[in-house]
Parts: structure tokens; sequence; C-alpha cells
């Protein structure tokens, strides 16, 4: 649970709470799925596949904002690290690593949608005073919420 404490704040801080916590809820949901595909003989219970979603969730974000980050190298290794030591402990006798890479691959895909920043310019253009501007962004803006609903799963 520390390791909750240190992604799910830094995430939480960056993004809202109800962006993290759609990513935890359906991640979680994503591990146990994959879970039950692949070990059918037995029940796994946990928040680990959760946890792995916040991790994917993080990667991703890290790729798709990639400009903004100061020392990307860092960052990227750092995480890498984690995640590959956090999948080895996955190999020890009673843990399930189905719900690990089902809660990654879920929240990685999650991050895509859900953890995106604006970039540069856009900004700028959302907060113009030009009426033609302030319409255009808010038909933008409805085009995004919409988009993003249709895509959750």
């Amino acid at each position: 649970m520390l390791s909750l404490i240190f992604i799910g704040i830094r995430l939480e801080q960056q993004f809202g709470f109800i962006r993290v916590g759609l990513i935890y809820l359906i991640s979680g949901l994503g591990g146990s799925i994959l879970s039950s595909l692949f070990l059918q003989e037995s029940i796994s219970v946990g928040a680990s596949g959760a946890l792995f979603g916040l991790l994917g969730a993080m990667l991703s974000e890290l790729l798709t904002n990639w400009t903004i980050y100061a020392n990307k190298a860092a960052a990227l290794i750092t995480l890498l690290f984690i995640i590959a030591i956090n999948l080895a402990l996955g190999m020890l006798p009673r843990v399930d690593n189905f719900a690990h890479i089902g809660g990654f691959l879920t929240g990685f895909c999650l991050g895509f949608v859900l953890l995106v920043r604006p970039q540069y310019g856009w900004e700028a253009s959302r907060t113009s005073t030009s009426r033609t501007k302030r319409k255009y962004s808010i038909y933008q803006r409805e085009w995004e919420q919409t988009l993003q609903m249709v895509s959750l799963p």
C-alpha cells in the first residue's frame, strides 16, 4: 500500500481524483478479468492489479507528455525499473502475475485517454477573447467529452 501512496498522490495532484479513481477501478477489473481467464482453477483477491494499472497509466502519461519532462531518460528508466522489479516479484509462489499484467495493460491504455495534458499553443488559444474562438472552444470541448465517454470500455 506504500506504493499506492507514492503513485496515487502524484497522479491525483496532477490529474484529479476522478480520473485516477477511474483508472484504479477499471484497472482492477481488467486485472481480475485477465486473471480469471488464465487461472480458472483458483481465486485471487487483492488490489495489486489496480496498482499495476496506475503504473501503466504513469508510463503512458510519460510517453504522451514526453516534451514536458526535463529529465526524460531518468524518469523513463526509473519507472521501467520499478515495473520490472514488481513483475519479478510476481514470480513468487501464490502471487497472481496475470492480475498484474491485466491491470498494467488496462491502466496503460486508459492513461492515453484520461491523462492527456494540453500542449503548447492549445492552452493559449483556449483563453482567447475572440467570439469565434470561444464558440469553437465550446464545440471542441463538447466533442472531446463525447469522444472520451464513447472510448471508455
